[in-house]
């Protein structure tokens, strides 16, 4: 069957991928390179161990993927450089908590802070969510009872997107934007984008100003413009 056509000729394109709602925040998308990270959040809070580290690279959605976790639980957040006693105190109250940025050097009472809340989450008092862009064998843990106790965490990688989400997420951000976009102007503009979200959110945000201006949708001369004006850029 032939699909939707737009003003200038180009055929739109569709996606079968899932859009998954994100608490408040924007659609989080579902595609092969996140697809058992999401599903472990999913299966919250039938975990065992109570908790789960997401490791990506930046961009890679693990961010917005631990804030979805964040609002359906009610977690505390905290950033790996702020463990302390208060951190602890809080998230122990809350019962859940969201450990963003992992993966860097941390102070002692840092790394007693994470020891204490991995204890408390091993004995099924309380869930974790770890973030960090490495594997926890990687981190530069200095106390070797964190690192044992890391070890017993399960882990889920969040990979770059894939064309499959990276053409999603354009045209997502194009139809919140209320933007008609050929199918060749996508097209052209996925193998010359860098492999993240914020490079799409870019290209987006700079097409909307040229379609604009045109008073056009995003065609694929626009779209040729745009990549030319990113990489004139750097």
């Amino acid at each position: 069957m032939r699909q939707p056509v737009s003003p200038d000729g180009a055929e739109q394109l569709r996606f079968d991928l899932a859009f998954r709602p994100a608490m408040g925040r924007d659609d989080f998308l579902v595609s092969d390179s996140n697809a058992e990270a999401v599903a472990a959040i999913d299966r919250f809070p039938d975990w065992s161990p109570q908790a789960i580290a997401l490791i990506g690279p930046a961009s890679s959605g693990k961010s917005h993927l631990g804030e979805v976790w964040r609002t359906e639980s009610n977690a505390q957040r905290v950033t790996a450089t702020d463990l302390d006693e208060a951190a602890v105190s809080a998230i122990m109250q809350a019962g859940t908590g969201l450990i963003e940025d992992l993966g860097i050097a941390l102070s002692e009472a840092a790394e007693a802070a994470l020891f204490h809340l991995l204890n408390a989450c091993l004995q099924g008092r309380i869930f974790l969510v770890l973030s960090a862009r490495a594997p926890a064998d990687s981190w530069p843990i200095a106390t070797p009872d964190v690192a044992t106790r890391l070890k017993l965490v399960p882990t889920f990688a969040l990979r770059a997107p894939d064309d499959a989400l990276l053409a999603a997420l354009i045209m997502k951000l194009m139809a919140d934007r209320q933007l008609v976009v050929a199918a060749n102007a996508v097209r052209f503009a996925l193998p010359r984008l860098e492999r993240t979200f914020s490079a799409a959110s870019r290209f987006v945000d700079a097409a909307e100003r040229k379609a604009l201006e045109k008073r056009r949708a995003v065609t694929l001369g626009i779209a040729r413009e745009v990549i030319a004006d990113m990489d004139a850029a750097g």
